[in-house]
């Protein structure tokens, strides 16, 4: 609309139109005050209420008088006037004071509730977040309230004043409205479009992260038990959909935007102002997935000015993020600006490839060590060497793989042989050589029956983290049982007694992982039972193993991890700088370096001899027959209150959500009680009101990933 066009004549035609656009109005009346005309706009608006009110188009009044009223200095009384536009519906008139005018609630918050009041009908579909859905069945007007017909509630009376604030009007197309309108029809979303159901779900309730989705969608919509299918194939269709905006964070909100998101010169400018890193990454993602154009000049010199920030500007912590650098470039086949990258390169070699290797996902590795490769094949050798027994798993068999496509196999034959004749063979390396047999047989490197052995040996150690994975896989192996078979039969009739032997006495195995894998030998070569009959002065079973949440258990996994792998380390390298510093006796740095050092191998020690002690558990089939590790427990004192805990395992505790640990002294007084009992706590005495499941928070908080 040119302004240069609004007058009083413009003003008081709208009242002779069919319909007022009143949105336009309102965009007009702003702009005019925004031009610095805002006696026109504050006259203009008052002849046209005026001359609405005559004509009782009560609606498009009420709207001029809100933003007279609501955005201008107004001088009139709001609600005197209100109930002069009202007067002639008595219905209306009741609404007034629930909408809150003549109270502390703004003039502007008044006229919205009031129009949400004026604008609700009996049938019509309704929303509130503490009853859920709802159909409105009657409307009270002399009581002032609706009565409502919850889902979660039956019938409710609810008071203008609450629902002005507290009740939602559903549309059409909102989740809740579809479920009640068109039931087939979200079962079919749900079953073949799961990404639509997550659009729904967001253009009705807004952004909202995943754990709020989740509760948003179950049980409502549908049950729990189906919440991890439709999110995994939501995700994997929304990644796709630019107008969709999923966070690396999720904690942070999913966004659906009314338009997708254009790709151009604008966005590739905003991608040029990025300083944090994980953020650019994430676009650099982004790009790549949904295959964006980034052909032009100017994306170009965005993306080579951003490659190159990242990989001069990665902190020293975070080595990783220099290589992730140089994987991007080699991915979107831009070279960074302005970097010696070669000389970087050789640096990431020298200086931080374990902890660079350790770190990035696996699917970006075979790109780094192609691109390590290529620049000093030599140099990555001879480091790998020194790497390969340290690393976990899937890490080796990515650089395994990358040294073999890159002509370097006599290499690899050579780490290998050298480290299995020695019988320092880690546990990833060895479950990479049980599952590459053509290698290990061209190779010659080590029989069956020689292997298997080696497998006994390494599942006896102490371990954490990767290596304590790449253990439990081996072990999984011996549950094979063709396998076992196979092994075992290319054995001497002495080499399988003594497996088995060992098998049976060793220190790698709990007892029903023992008894399954005996079992299963013992049908194969019944003829070595004799190892296993128990004697007559056999040992008391050991006591049964404490428990600890999944959580806390991962939680000191990584704590040994980053002692064994990072501080330990460091503090070597501290210990030799400080001897290079001269005479030991008055050093003071050397002390102090040694004194760490004995604290760290004891703290390592500890943690070890802890993780070998305490089982890791997620409480899931705990029983509420009594309290017990994995249930709540209600408790009421005699001055009426109460307060609810949830008793996990040895190593568990926050205060926020009420979790103590089995080993604390009110967990061992309320532990095998059941309701109803009165029990002498630390506190003083109570009763059991109830034996509670985990709550969800307290599921998620077992279940949280720890990074």
């Amino acid at each position: 609309m040119d302004l240069d066009m609004v007058n009083e004549e413009w003003f008081a035609g709208l009242v002779s139109a069919a319909e007022i656009d009143i949105a336009e109005v309102v965009d007009v009346l702003n702009r005019l005050v925004d031009a610095e005309r805002g006696a026109e706009a504050d006259s203009g608006a008052q002849l046209l209420f005026q001359q609405l009110a005559d004509a009782d188009k009560v609606g498009p009044a009420l709207d001029v008088l809100a933003w007279l009223a609501g955005t201008r200095k107004w001088g009139g009384n709001a609600k005197e006037t209100v109930e002069k536009l009202l007067s002639k519906d008595r219905n209306a008139l009741k609404m007034i004071a629930p909408a809150g005018f003549g109270g502390k609630i703004s003039t502007a918050e008044c006229f919205r509730r009031l129009n949400h009041l004026r604008a609700l009908k009996v049938g019509m579909l309704c929303y509130n977040a503490t009853w859920g859905f709802g159909i409105i069945e009657h409307i009270d007007y002399f009581y002032q309230q609706l009565e409502v017909d919850f889902e979660r509630k039956g019938e409710h009376e609810m008071a203008f004043s609450y629902a002005a604030e507290a009740l939602d009007v559903l549309n059409d197309e909102h989740i809740l409205a579809i479920k009640h309108n068109q039931p087939a029809e979200l079962e079919r979303m749900i079953k073949e479009d799961p990404a639509e159901v997550v659009r729904s779900a967001l253009r009705s309730y807004g952004p909202m992260p995943v754990a709020r989705l989740q509760t948003t969608l179950t049980p409502s919509i549908l049950p729990e038990a189906g919440w991890k299918k439709l999110w995994e194939g939501a995700r994997r269709e929304l990644k796709n959909d630019a107008s969709v905006e999923i966070p690396k964070k999720r904690s942070e909100n999913i966004i659906i935007h009314k338009t997708a998101m254009a790709y151009d010169a604008d966005w590739f400018g905003r991608i040029a102002e990025v300083r944090d890193i994980e953020g650019l990454f994430d676009r650099f993602k982004e790009i790549l997935e949904k295959k964006i154009d980034f052909s032009s000049d100017a994306a170009q010199e965005a993306l080579a000015n951003r490659l190159a920030f990242i990989i001069k500007g990665a902190p020293s912590a975070r080595p990783e993020w220099k290589a992730e650098g140089f994987i991007y470039a080699r991915l979107l086949d831009i070279e960074p600006a302005g970097l010696e990258s070669e000389k970087l390169i050789r640096d990431l070699i020298g200086k931080h490839l374990v902890t660079t290797l350790d770190r990035l996902p696996s699917r970006q590795l075979q790109t780094l060590l192609t691109i390590l490769i290529e620049n000093n094949k030599e140099a990555v050798i001879a480091m790998l060497s020194y790497v390969i027994p340290v690393v976990s798993h899937p890490v080796l068999n990515e650089i395994m793989s990358a040294l073999i496509t890159n002509g370097a196999e006599e290499d690899v034959q050579s780490i290998m042989a050298s480290a299995v004749a020695r019988r320092k063979a880690s546990a990833p390396m060895l479950l990479w050589c049980q599952r590459s047999t053509p290698f290990i047989e061209k190779w010659k490197l080590i029989s069956k029956g020689d292997l298997a052995f080696r497998i006994q040996e390494v599942l006896e150690a102490n371990a954490s983290g990767a290596m304590l994975r790449a253990q439990n896989q081996l072990r999984e192996r011996f549950q094979q049982e063709e396998w076992l078979h196979d092994v075992m039969g290319a054995m001497t009739v002495q080499q399988r007694r003594d497996f088995l032997r060992r098998t049976n006495e060793g220190q790698g195995w709990d007892a029903l992982d023992r008894k399954s894998v005996i079992a299963k030998i013992l049908r194969k070569f019944p003829e070595l039972q004799d190892i296993i009959l128990p004697s007559k002065n056999a040992a008391a079973q050991k006591k049964e193993m404490p428990f600890t949440s999944k959580r806390s258990y991962i939680a000191r996994q990584k704590h040994l991890e980053k002692i064994v792998t990072v501080e330990i380390p460091e503090n070597s390298k501290e210990i030799e700088v400080a001897r290079s510093h001269g005479d030991l006796r008055e050093n003071a740095e050397f002390k102090y370096a040694k004194e760490r050092q004995g604290l760290l191998m004891a703290q390592g020690a500890q943690l070890a001899d802890d993780l070998e002690k305490i089982k890791p558990s997620d409480f899931a089939d705990a029983s509420t027959d009594q309290v017990g590790m994995g249930t709540g427990v209600e408790l009421a004192y005699a001055n009426g209150t109460s307060e609810t805990y949830y008793i996990l395992g040895a190593w568990d505790q926050d205060e926020e959500l009420f979790i103590i640990s089995s080993e604390t002294r009110l967990a061992k007084a309320l532990l095998e009680r059941t309701v109803g009992e009165t029990v002498e706590i630390p506190t003083g005495e109570c009763e059991i009101k109830a034996v509670l499941p985990l709550s969800e928070e307290v599921m998620s908080w077992i279940n949280e990933e720890i990074i």
